[in-house]
């Protein structure tokens, strides 16, 4: 999650919704914007720490198709894999608990979707393959705390209301932190594409995303 007290702004990084080009843009902009401690917190556990002062931000996510979200973001940690090597041999990088998780628990996008189903206290916060994208914007009675959610899948005009009201036109997006996959339908068979769509339910229904 990002804050910058100049802009009155706060971003909500939800995984695999291009979270990183938007930061990239953000930090080239805005000269005092930071990293909370929790990279993927949810909202509702940020309005903790900020109490009173919540209201005086102005609060953007972006979303994607739950379907696509998931084969991206397993893509990408199996292209990744960890840092366990290089950070004992360098000195760098960031063990990350929940890439060592899906690595060490399967062998392929059906098993995934199967067996990671727990939440992980990784070294950033809790993270969740299941989490719901609303359980990042809401508060514990399910009403959405954001004043703005962007879509992945309008992410260049999306993007450019947030710049704009921020007063940073005329950036574009980088691609940053982007796996190579197929298709995500061709991930899927009948059962994992039943299956997400019962686990996302409340995404699908709020958002009104389609397989």
């Amino acid at each position: 999650m990002l804050i910058s007290e100049s802009k009155k702004f706060l971003f909500v990084h939800i995984q695999k919704t291009a979270g990183r080009s938007f930061e990239a843009v953000l930090k080239d902009n805005i000269p005092d914007l930071k990293s909370l401690p929790g990279t993927h917190d949810h909202a509702a556990w940020v309005k903790e720490e900020l109490g009173d002062k919540w209201d005086t931000y102005y609060k953007v996510a972006f979303v994607r198709n739950p379907w696509d979200r998931l084969v991206s973001w397993y893509t990408m940690i199996i292209e990744k894999g960890n840092t366990t090597w290089y950070k004992r041999m360098t000195g760098l990088g960031k063990y990350n608990k929940i890439r060592q998780y899906v690595l060490d628990n399967t062998n392929s996008f059906e098993e995934f979707i199967y067996k990671c189903v727990d939440t992980i206290d990784d070294t950033d916060g809790k993270k969740s393959f299941w989490y719901n994208q609303l359980d990042y914007v809401s508060d514990h009675n399910g009403k959405v705390m954001v004043d703005y959610i962007g879509r992945f899948e309008n992410l260049v005009e999306d993007a450019g209301t947030v710049f704009r009201n921020l007063g940073i036109e005329g950036s574009s997006l980088p691609h940053k932190n982007s796996s190579s996959h197929r298709n995500y339908r061709s991930y899927y068979n009948d059962h994992t594409k039943d299956l997400v769509a019962q686990r996302y339910a409340r995404d699908i229904e709020y958002f009104g995303y389609e397989f």
